[in-house]
């Protein structure tokens, strides 16, 4: 018997449908029921072998399995089941429908999709009906969004349409009970698109939802309503910018016995409304006096509160930009408290959209601007693949490994994205010198572990992300990874030594998503009007 071929999620099926068998309810657990079963199952399917296991369970796994390798032979197993049990019929069609379904979109994780849709929601079955044009029934056996989702898996749409499973997703991403979840049915439906060439059908969809909700800016209204997420998706959202600045203030003394003094930082903000294209900016928000390093986190608090009052009598959600220099991103900020008081975690990660961090070196030296600009337009513009690479010094000296990466990304314009040794900050000269090298050569997007060189794991992680969805995903990932992780209930005590690196990983992972046409383009309504320059 061949157990062997399957992936996590055709053999948590097939573990499923032989759970199924053994049921009291079926009642084919006894000698007479599973003799008739037998029966009806080699009639059913010819070139099933002969079984001869006395226990029930070992001939259910032995039969399960065989049928899983045959074409149709799931289909032809359960139409035999349902002749002997038909209480078995409701469980069964289900276990087939996703079993198909995972042939239909095979190579994801399914688990953060089932996690959305396999909930009750209300009124979810017209969305069937919209998907497939009226032309298929709703099941009554589909209870959940999820259920149905997989129902619609098998169902095939005209060349040059979308699957009526996407539809459904598209239309299921717009209403409000899954509005925190909407980047994942969106990075779905993107992952597949792309690799089937339905990208423009896809954003077709969405513009007219979008239009459909009165979502997407009028033309003849200012620009600057909407803004594409690094997942792809079209999203309303209220984005603000904040701005982590250098005191560079001279030190207090005369002589060569200047008083030592910790590095201080202004920090300042303003908020873009996406029913207009100005930054709007207030008093309050204006830098008053620098703060140390460890003051940052309640001050960035404090900020954003009143931020929030600014914008009480708004419905959009929020989204946070933030613009730091080279010595503090190596700073947690998503995990910074968004309300001290509150005296238990309260991530801000939790609170906001999207959080991207920007940097402030790459804004603010117009010397890096044209490279960077080449480089994301070369990617945008479908030229290149944009890909990803990864430092790995070794065995080289730095000096070595350095000039090796000068060489090889520099005239290698499809680079958009470098992965660090090693984390940019003082106590890791390496990492900070990578930094300022993806800088200098204008790699748009850099990624690293806060604390650690970059480990196995978090390289393992980044790589199964980008062969999945791409490095477009990867801002979107990366919060809802992050997101699960501060949801996760299991006690560090319980995790298992292999999920307590996993979380590591992810929990530390940090990315410099600097996009040169939303950060550079807009004249003086430009984010980077409000960081300023250098030069």
């Amino acid at each position: 018997m061949a157990t062997g071929g399957f992936d996590t999620a055709q053999r948590r099926v097939l573990r499923a449908v032989i759970e199924a068998l053994e049921d009291p309810a079926g009642r084919l657990a006894g000698d007479g029921a599973r003799d008739l079963w037998r029966q009806m199952v080699h009639e059913h399917v010819p070139a099933l072998g002969p079984t001869g296991f006395a226990g029930s369970r070992q001939e259910f796994v032995s039969v399960v399995y065989a049928c899983a390798e045959l074409t149709d032979g799931l289909d032809l197993l359960v139409e035999a089941t349902c002749l002997v049990a038909p209480v078995l019929e409701a469980p069964l069609l289900l276990l087939l429908a996703e079993w198909k379904a995972r042939r239909a979109f095979p190579a994801l994780d399914w688990e953060p999709l089932r996690r959305v849709l396999d909930v009750p929601m209300a009124d979810f079955g017209a969305l069937m009906n919209v998907a497939t044009d009226g032309l298929m029934p709703f099941p009554e056996h589909c209870a959940t969004p999820w259920e149905a989702f997989i129902h619609l898996a098998d169902h095939n749409a005209r060349p040059g349409r979308l699957l009526p499973a996407m539809v459904f997703l598209e239309h299921l991403s717009m209403l409000p009970e899954v509005a925190a979840n909407t980047g994942e049915l969106h990075g779905w439906n993107d992952h597949f698109c792309q690799l089937w060439d339905l990208t423009g059908p896809l954003a077709e969809l969405r513009v007219g939802l979008q239009v459909d909700l009165g979502l997407t800016p009028d033309p003849e209204e200012p620009a600057g309503e909407t803004r594409t997420a690094p997942g792809g998706s079209t999203r309303r959202l209220i984005r603000i910018y904040v701005k982590v600045e250098p005191d560079r203030a001279p030190h207090a003394g005369n002589g060569r016995r200047r008083p030592l003094r910790a590095q201080r930082y202004f920090v300042s903000a303003c908020v873009k409304y996406a029913d207009s294209n100005t930054l709007q900016r207030d008093p309050h928000t204006e830098p008053r006096t620098s703060v140390t390093r460890a003051q940052l986190p309640s001050f960035v608090a404090e900020l954003l509160m009143h931020m929030a009052q600014l914008r009480h009598a708004r419905t959009e959600n929020a989204a946070l930009e933030i613009f730091l220099p080279a010595e503090l991103l190596t700073e947690p900020v998503e995990w910074w408290d968004r309300d001290p008081s509150l005296g238990f975690p309260n991530a801000l990660l939790n609170r906001y959209r999207e959080i991207l961090l920007h940097s402030l070196e790459r804004i603010q030296r117009p010397s890096f601007h044209n490279a960077w600009r080449a480089r994301w337009a070369h990617w945008q513009e479908g030229a290149g693949p944009g890909r990803v690479y990864e430092c790995t010094p070794e065995p080289l000296t730095d000096s070595e490994h350095l000039s090796l990466l000068d060489v090889k990304i520099g005239r290698d314009d499809d680079v958009v994205g470098m992965v660090l040794s090693r984390p940019p900050h003082r106590d890791s000269d390496l990492g900070l010198r990578e930094l300022y090298l993806a800088l200098d050569l204008g790699v748009p997007v850099v990624v690293y572990h806060r604390a650690d060189p970059a480990s196995a794991e978090f390289r393992s992680i980044i790589r199964e992300s980008l062969a999945n969805d791409g490095l477009a995903c990867l801002p979107e990932r990366a919060q809802q990874w992050k997101s699960d992780v501060a949801a996760r209930a299991t006690a560090p005590a319980e995790a298992s030594a292999a999920q307590a690196r996993d979380v590591d990983a992810i929990r530390s992972m940090s990315m410099i998503w600097d996009d040169p046409e939303h950060l550079l383009e807009g004249g003086q309504n430009a984010p980077a009007t409000f960081v300023g320059g250098t030069e």
